[in-house]
């Protein structure tokens, strides 16, 4: 630790800690000073040429290692390995691993060094690649979540390209990040930017596996009396106790007064039910497990503040403490930071998602079990302009045995009478629950009245003892989008789940149904005596998939709409260009788009025509 502390006070000092990171405005620490070595990445991108540049900066003088790996682990990832030799000169190679061994030059050299330098302790290497690059070694570089690894040798630099055992590193690890889901071109910060934090002050957060903590505060003077704009939040995690904040929503609310301020209580029995009541408001600002600052776009602020703006918020913590720890004094909240300048559009929120309740089920033992929501055609039309809403953000959350959303689209095509799919608007079918942000998309999205949107979660419930229900609990499950969007309109929530009639039809037609239901009651304990096969699990989804759902959607209660549907039919799902062939995905499957076989169709179409 010492030494670690020697060589950071000389890299003060020196040319490479000097180096100018100005052009990188993403940043992540891979490991620290005080984990063997210091290790930073940084980052940056470009969606219209579709590049991305990397730098590292690593508290080395031996080989510096990076990768994308499918799972986090060594075999089939895509890595660069650089170094510095003693003479001066950047070794530097992209790439492959196949196996838990040295990775091997990969022929097609995608990864280009931009740059290298040793100096004082430090390795600093910068690189850069195509998103895609059509090189079967290579990983793409997509939105979804990635999973980074890194490596190195804190002193020693291989002595030969080809890698061996001997070579092995000193370091290594691997994080979860969204390399595509920050702002590259954000503006530089008002100069009038200020702050407002919304935070809780020492409460003792309770000894139980999950809490849903509330509480209520009054906006400051000086924003009560002119309207601001949030131009960015981020959150504000009391140091140690990261691991049981799990997520922070910040709620606007206008029924409540000044005898409900204070620390609050937990949601549902430990504060006034105006306070609770909050939590079906407009969002302010949401945060998540793994998430940093969000900045909103140039010309998108969230306006707040001013006399005809409720004077309220409150925020719910969800504190996770599955170890029942006693005696742990939070802070926790959220930071908004603010501007006096108007910009051009206001931003709003839309909760999109299942209904959080035990109706939700999840079988055990599912590979791939589906909960699929819908926005339908209604809603967007009573809520959504003609010129429609612009879709610039959204944060995907479900809990630990979630591994897949996607937020899809679909519009009328009058010419062909159905609804076709476009583009998803966004899609993580590489989901991690601890490492959950709020993405910009890589372009906005236009949803125009008319259109349907539609979310689907995906589950993995192998080695998972029981079902899995609904709930807030983290070992509970939820499925929701938390779309980001502007001009803001009178749209907060869009929520369904299946009909209830559906879900009690489907238990009482199982061998124990008399047992699981009683009348119109569910005995939800008694779903784990369901023998849940392959067969079963593949019955139930096509129930869920099959049944009416029970559709809430709407901002002021007066304009909601409360109905009972069943899912829309779709007419042509979305095919996805293959950028490196002439092929195209739907729905994962391959469809071969022959050069050949187009140019004997035209000329046979010539031919009859």
């Amino acid at each position: 630790k010492a030494v670690a502390q020697i060589l950071l006070l000389a890299c003060a000092l020196s040319v490479g800690c000097a180096h100018d990171f100005s052009s990188y405005p993403f940043k992540a620490t891979l490991n620290t000073a005080e984990n063997g070595g210091l290790y930073e990445l940084y980052w940056n991108f470009d969606n219209v040429k579709e590049t991305i540049s990397f730098a590292v900066r690593v508290n080395a003088t031996g080989w510096v290692g990076l990768g994308l790996s499918p799972n986090g682990q060594m075999p089939n990832s895509d890595v660069v390995i650089g170094w510095v030799t003693d003479g001066g000169e950047t070794v530097f190679h992209d790439r492959f691993a196949s196996d838990r061994a040295p990775p091997t030059i990969d022929e097609q050299q995608d990864w280009i060094l931009e740059g290298g330098e040793e100096e004082n302790g430090l390795t600093i290497l910068e690189f850069s690649r195509k998103y895609v690059t059509c090189d079967d070694y290579d990983l793409p570089i997509t939105a979804e979540t990635a999973r980074v690894i890194w490596s190195f040798h804190a002193t020693t630099d291989p002595t030969s390209e080809v890698l061996t055992f001997a070579d092995i590193h000193s370091h290594k690890g691997a994080l979860s990040l969204n390399l595509l889901g920050g702002l590259p071109d954000a503006a530089p910060d008002p100069q009038d930017l200020d702050f407002y934090d919304v935070t809780v002050n020492n409460i003792i957060i309770p000894d139980d596996d999950t809490t849903y903590w509330c509480a209520a505060f009054k906006l400051p003077e000086n924003i009560r009396n002119q309207t601001r704009y949030v131009t960015k939040f981020s959150p504000v995690v009391t140091e140690g106790n990261e691991a049981h904040v799990h997520h922070l929503l910040v709620y606007v609310c206008d029924s409540i007064n000044d005898t409900h301020l204070g620390n609050g209580g937990v949601c549902e029995d430990g504060v006034p039910e105006a306070v609770a009541a909050c939590r079906n408001g407009v969002i302010i600002a949401a945060w998540a497990v793994g998430g940093e600052t969000f900045v909103y776009p140039n010309n998108v602020a969230y306006p707040f503040g001013g006399e005809d703006f409720p004077q309220y918020l409150v925020m719910e913590l969800h504190y996770d403490n599955p170890g029942l720890k006693q005696g742990t004094v939070d802070s926790s909240g959220m930071r908004l930071r603010y501007t006096s300048t108007p910009r051009e559009h206001a931003a709003g929120t839309i909760i999109f998602g299942h209904a959080v309740s035990k109706d939700h089920v999840i079988p055990p033992n599912a590979k791939n079990f589906t909960t699929t929501v819908v926005m339908p055609e209604d809603c967007t039309r009573n809520f959504i302009p003609d010129e429609g809403i612009h879709v610039f953000g959204n944060i995907l959350h479900t809990h630990v045995v979630g591994h897949g959303l996607a937020v899809q689209h679909f519009r009328y095509n009058p010419e062909c009478g159905v609804y076709e799919e476009l583009e998803p608007i966004d899609r993580n079918l590489k989901y991690d629950f601890n490492y959950q942000q709020i993405n910009h998309l890589q372009r906005d999205v236009i949803i125009k009245p008319g259109d349907i949107v539609q979310l689907k979660c995906f589950y993995g419930t192998e080695g998972v003892q029981g079902v899995t229900f609904g709930g807030e609990a983290t070992r509970e499950e939820m499925c929701f989008s938390f779309l980001y969007y502007y001009p803001r309109i009178d749209l907060k929530y869009s929520i369904t789940k299946i009909e209830d009639s559906e879900l009690r039809n489907y238990l009482k037609s199982l061998p124990s149904g008399e047992q699981i239901v009683n009348g119109d009651v569910i005995d939800y304990s008694k779903l784990d005596t369901i023998d849940w096969n392959e067969g079963e699990i593949q019955r139930f989804q096509e129930t869920v998939d099959k049944s009416s759902q029970q559709l809430y959607c709407g901002g002021d209660d007066k304009d909601a709409i409360f109905k009972t549907m069943k899912f829309p039919e779709i007419g042509c799902s979305y095919i996805a260009p293959d950028q490196c062939t002439t092929e195209a995905t739907e729905g994962g499957v391959v469809l071969r788009a022959s050069v050949a076989l187009l140019l004997l169709l035209s000329l046979l179409a010539a031919t009859l025509g």
